[in-house]
This record gives structure tokens, C-alpha cells and sequence, in this order.
């Protein structure tokens, strides 16, 4: 009992004591505090940049659902232009724009199936660097059904999506948020991907590099 009696009366001495040194809590706190002040302005900067690619891809998505005439390549390259413009993270951002017909019935025998869609026309534009992203086949959008909304049969949708590479300077763990390789102490190659959808304003959205041949569009 003694011996508790004066291990509880050191501890109460320790814990009311306020003596000391300031050097040594300073080299215990700084590198805690120098931390804090880089985590939230690597972690602000990376919501921001993403938060950019998610207001550009609405807004690509919104500019195209209002376009009455047919989209060309030249059409999509000025797209793909303003998503460069609005991205500042990212010099070579992937984009890809597909337009997706729904399918509740058959096509061949007009009886119910499953719901799935078809893809009307897709494009990708990668600025010329090493994208990956290719062209959305009906097997893929078929995969993604889950994710889009249900429509009555024949509607349209447009489909926009960019991938956005960032990096960080600094290690603080900003890949077990976003995703990415690491290496050299630093991580690299932040892939922020955007998922938009919209539908057609004013019809269809047809894709043709000769608009004025109505035959050629593809709708």
C-alpha cells in the first residue's frame, strides 16, 4: 500500500507540475506543427484541383446538351480546348465523350430485356499524350448501367469523362485518398476522374465531320 501511496503521489507531482524547458517542447512541436501547415495546404490544393475537374466536365457536359447541330472532331477538339483552359493541373488531360441510346425492349424482336445502352458515338482526346483511354464500346456502357440513370426507351444521354493527373510535392498521404504511385519520396500521378451525364436539350446530339450531309450523321 505504501508503495502505491507514493507511485500515485509522484504521478500527481508530475502531472501538477508547470516547469520547463522551452527549447526542448519547441523541437518536440515543431515538426508536428510544420506538418499540419503542409498537409492543409497540400490536401487544399488537391480538393481544389479536383473540384476544377468536376465543375469543367459539368461544364462540357451542359455546352453539349445545348448544341443543336451536329459535333465534329473540330467541334471536340475546342471542347477539349476549354477543359485545357479550366484544368490547371494537369497540361495533357483525357476526355471522353460518348452519346448512349436506352434500350428497354429488344431491338430485334421488341420484347422486353434488360436495360442496357448502346453507344451512339464515343470520342476520346488525350492532347497528345500517353493516354490510355479508349473509345466506349456498348459492352462497356452495358457495365456501367448501374451508375446511369433510367430513361424511356430510345432516349439519349451524353456522357463526359476526363481523367486529371496531379501531383504533390510532398508525401502526406494524399494517395490513400485519391490513388497513385509513389516513388522518391513524393507522390506522383494522382488520377482524378470525372463521371458526368446530361441529357439532350433539344433532341439528339449527332456526330458528323460534314454536318451538311444530314445522311452522314451519326445519331
Amino acid at each position: 500500500m505504501e508503495l502505491k501511496a507514493r507511485l500515485r503521489a509522484a504521478l500527481y507531482r508530475l502531472w501538477r507540475q508547470e516547469d520547463g524547458t522551452l527549447t526542448i517542447e519547441f523541437l518536440i512541436l515543431a515538426p508536428i506543427m510544420f506538418w499540419t501547415f503542409l498537409a492543409t495546404l497540400a490536401y487544399f490544393d488537391a480538393y481544389r484541383a479536383e473540384a476544377i475537374s468536376e465543375k469543367a466536365a459539368i461544364t462540357i457536359a451542359d455546352v453539349m446538351s445545348r448544341e443543336t447541330n451536329a459535333v465534329s472532331d473540330t467541334y471536340l477538339d475546342g471542347v477539349y480546348g476549354l477543359l485545357k483552359f479550366l484544368t490547371y493541373s494537369d497540361a495533357n488531360p483525357e476526355m471522353r465523350v460518348s452519346v448512349l441510346r436506352y434500350h428497354d425492349k429488344d431491338s430485334e424482336t421488341n420484347e422486353a430485356s434488360d436495360d442496357h445502352f448502346h453507344v451512339v458515338w464515343s470520342e476520346t482526346r488525350n492532347g497528345g499524350g500517353s493516354g490510355v483511354q479508349r473509345r466506349l464500346t456498348t459492352s462497356d456502357s452495358k457495365r456501367m448501367t448501374a451508375n446511369l440513370p433510367t430513361m424511356g426507351n430510345e432516349d439519349r444521354l451524353i456522357l463526359v469523362e476526363t481523367w486529371t493527373h496531379y501531383s504533390s510535392a510532398y508525401n502526406l498521404g494524399l494517395r490513400n485518398v485519391w490513388g497513385g504511385n509513389s516513388g522518391d519520396g513524393e507522390i506522383k500521378d494522382i488520377v482524378m476522374q470525372t463521371y458526368v451525364f446530361n441529357a439532350p436539350r433539344f433532341g439528339q446530339t449527332c456526330f458528323s465531320n460534314t454536318p451538311a450531309d444530314v445522311d452522314s450523321r451519326n445519331c
